[in-house]
């Protein structure tokens, strides 16, 4: 049995609206209940697992290896010819959201004796910010920002810059760039 239409709609409206309503109402109450759900469509399907050939494997694996040197190759390039800066150890960062295509380098030098990490930020693609915004490169673990390494700003294709990190940086697990703009939450452009 189904209800009533004045039961559910009431009085309120316009003589043309509810006269609208009426029809659909009545189309509505005019079919048959849609069919039961088939057997084999309520249970949910086990998943599938693919294993892929040993030598997609082992080819996946060179590539993945192959582009990691390449990063790292040219985080040392980009630096070999930085003046006095040496690094140990290079970082390579990538742009995330619309900044994708952006691409960084943190190169790493010899902690001095007062326990400070020297670093050398190499920033490509990275696009200027709004009057009064600014830029920061933080420490993250479990993605989560943790503490600043230094602020600075872009506004050419290729920028470098040197900060200082005065942590023990096997503490944390990565490093994100975000942009502070007057008015915005501040957003993470760049990550490990």
């Amino acid at each position: 049995m189904s209800p009533e239409f004045r039961d559910l709609i009431g009085e309120e409206g316009t003589p043309e609206e509810l006269e609208r309503l009426r029809r659909v109402h009545d189309l509505l109450v005019s079919v048959d209940p849609p069919p039961d759900l088939p057997r084999k469509l309520a249970r949910t399907p086990r998943p599938r697992v693919v294993w892929l050939r040993p030598r997609v494997q082992a080819a996946i694996g060179l590539a993945a290896a192959a582009a990691i040197a390449i990063g790292f190759g040219i985080g040392y390039g980009v630096h070999g010819g930085s003046g006095s800066f040496s690094a140990n150890h290079v970082v390579p960062m990538h742009g995330v959201g619309p900044d994708k295509g952006a691409k960084a380098w943190i190169a790493i030098g010899t902690r001095d004796a007062n326990g400070n990490w020297p670093l050398e930020m190499t920033v490509q693609q990275l696009p200027a910010l709004p009057h009064g915004g600014w830029y920061e490169l933080y420490l993250t673990k479990k993605g989560k920002s943790k503490v600043t390494c230094g602020t600075f700003r872009t506004g050419a294709q290729l920028v470098r810059v040197r900060l200082t990190a005065p942590y023990d940086l096997r503490e944390y697990d990565g490093w994100i760039v975000t942009a502070h703009v007057k008015g915005e939450h501040d957003r993470v452009l760049m990550t490990t």
